[in-house]
């Protein structure tokens, strides 16, 4: 759709922000190779387990993938089946039922299942199990109960989060001890699957969503830019490859008995520590670019030309466990009351999966699984740190046109429908990019392709001017808790310094009073040669839109605005912003 602002690498204390935009493959980590050592695997117990009898060592297969999540669970030809208490009830998927899997209070976890009927086993036990979400196969023995006499008994396991936060996301099943060998295939699945709810419930950090002043947002790494356009929301992108980055900032991090190295990123943290210091806002967009070291994190595992970012891999059961370590990671490098990270974005427009999200040649079914699957983990992650992070997808205006991928419309209600399966409870949110169409033309009032830009949720672009279509439709379709961020936007001055500073205006407006709306963010603080030479001079240092900008959102707004608007939209240019109100414009306009 268009070229990106570059990617700052902040590095210890240093910020800076570069306007190029990375090649395909382009090496954030600067030449840094990321080495990964090797660590044991260890099978964790429940806090709650019961001291067992004298037994051997489980036999844990020598493979990373199998040493995880091993195969099977049925008897062999060659082994004799054992005796097993006398019992009516066989040991299949449907003897017991998982009724709630959620997290329960500060660093705890509750899970409880129904069983109708004794089920038969070697020994008096019911373990519970980490499974392979994929093919469902027992994985992990985490903890295990007594079994109870009679029949329609409810057993409970609590988990300790504390040292495990692979337990906030993993999925788990129930399961008993078939055959008397000590090993993973000794056991058989008697449960469904399911995975944790309500993660919120068990962060440390149980701090509230907190509001910005107002909606205004700048992207940036550089906080002198901020306080100079006297921004409430800070906006930043973070590649992949940074975390992976080798140096003095490297540090060991232990998820589900291995031990990764990942980077403190020190500059980001410093960054977003100011920012909360001062009262502002910030969000953080999670991009996977492709380097040597986050290749085995792609779908693909190639680097593939004209793709800047890449979808995630979370059939392997490695890189899998690696992204959900890096999402742990991230959760609790900006999940203290010190340094937080309010929103967190999943991609870039990944409704437009070619050159933003690329997943090779997926289905779309495929595709719409391994991205909610992706945020699953993300959610789960940040959310089980600081309880009132909100996490979002991304898609551009292309609302029910295709253009490289799917419409976005179609992405939202089908990653809407999919989430909603995986996870109860899941609280997503949209991050939508309302850029004018076409990009080059910043007057979007104008009337220009009305015939693709209806108020109606058929519409083929949702811009600003038809953005009620599209926050009627998310509202009455999943309700007013999916709040809307309208993360990045930019309008070009090369119509003139007073159109873009018409369109800043106006559009800022229509955002500030739209209720479904939290935030209006524009991506370019200067203009960046590379879309200039494409005719986009998208930056707002040295120009009109300056003034306008960082004062648009105060009391005294309209003493810089409302010129620019009368002579470009014209006198009766408020009649253009639903619910028009003087006082929405200074102020947080929503609903809860």
């Amino acid at each position: 759709m268009r070229k990106k602002n570059g990617i700052a690498v902040l590095m210890a204390a240093v910020l800076t922000m570069t306007s190029v935009l990375p090649v395909a493959g382009a090496d954030f980590s600067a030449g840094a190779e990321y080495v990964e050592e090797p660590a044991e695997l260890e099978v964790f117990v429940g806090e709650e387990e019961q001291k067992p009898e004298e037994e051997k060592p489980e036999e844990m297969p020598e493979s990373e993938e199998e040493a995880v999540f091993s195969s099977e669970v049925e008897f062999t030809d060659e082994e004799e089946e054992p005796e097993l208490f006398s019992s009516a009830a066989k040991a299949n998927t449907s003897a017991s039922k998982i009724t709630s899997c959620q997290g329960y209070s500060k660093g705890k976890i509750r899970i409880q299942a129904k069983v109708a009927a004794t089920v038969k086993s070697v020994d008096q036990y019911y373990y519970l199990f980490a499974v392979n979400p994929y093919t469902q196969k027992l994985g992990k023995k985490i903890a295990k109960v007594e079994k109870p006499d009679g029949k329609d008994k409810v057993i409970t396991f609590m988990l300790e989060t504390a040292g495990h936060p692979e337990y906030v996301l993993s999925q788990y099943a129930i399961g008993v001890k078939t055959k008397k060998a000590n090993k993973i295939s000794s056991y058989t699945r008697i449960s469904d699957t399911s995975y944790v709810s309500y993660p919120e419930k068990t962060a440390s950090n149980q701090d509230a969503y907190a509001l910005p002043a107002t909606k205004k947002g700048l992207q940036t790494t550089n906080f002198q830019e901020l306080k100079n356009t006297k921004s409430k929301t800070a906006f930043f992108n973070l590649p992949v490859s940074i975390l992976l980055t080798k140096n003095a900032e490297t540090v060991p991090y232990k998820y589900n008995g291995k031990t990764y190295y990942f980077n403190k990123i020190g500059g980001y943290t410093n960054l977003v520590s100011q920012c909360n210091k001062n009262g502002i806002q910030v969000t953080g967009q999670i991009i996977l670019d492709y380097t040597s070291a986050t290749k085995s994190l792609t779908a693909t595992g190639r680097q593939v030309s004209g793709a800047n970012y890449y979808a995630w891999n979370t059939k392997n059961t490695a890189s899998r466990l690696k992204m959900e370590a890096l999402f742990s990671f991230i959760g609790e490098l900006f999940g203290s009351k010190n340094c937080y990270v309010s929103n967190w974005i999943l991609g870039n427009e990944v409704n437009t999966p070619k050159p933003w999200h690329y997943a090779g040649n997926m289905s779309k079914a495929d595709f719409i699984a391994n991205y909610s699957d992706t945020f699953r983990s993300l959610y789960n992650a940040v959310r089980s740190k600081k309880a009132g992070t909100r996490v979002f997808i991304c898609v551009d205006h292309y609302w029910n046109m295709t253009v490289q991928g799917y419409a976005a419309k179609d992405l939202v209600d089908s990653f809407a429908r999919r989430i909603k399966t995986l996870q109860k409870g899941v609280n997503w949110n949209l991050a939508y990019h309302a850029y004018p169409f076409p990009l080059t033309d910043p007057r979007f009032w104008s009337g220009k392709n009305s015939h693709l830009m209806t108020n109606s949720s058929s519409s083929g672009v949702i811009s600003l001017n038809n953005l009620n279509a599209l926050t009627n439709y998310i509202k009455k379709t999943y309700g007013s808790n999916t709040r809307i961020l309208l993360s990045e936007q930019g309008f070009t001055s090369t119509k003139g310094q007073e159109v873009q500073a018409a369109a800043l205006s106006l559009g800022y407006y229509i955002a500030a009073c739209n209720p479904m709306v939290d935030g209006f963010i524009i991506r370019s603080y200067a203009d960046a040669s590379h879309e200039v030479a494409q005719g986009l001079a998208m930056g707002i240092k040295g120009k009109k839109a300056f003034q306008v900008f960082t004062n648009m959102d105060s009391s005294k707004g309209l003493s810089y605005t409302k010129t620019y608007l009368t002579k470009q939209v014209g006198k009766k240019w408020s009649s253009k912003v639903p619910n028009y109100s003087t006082k929405r414009l200074y102020s947080m306009y929503r609903v809860s």
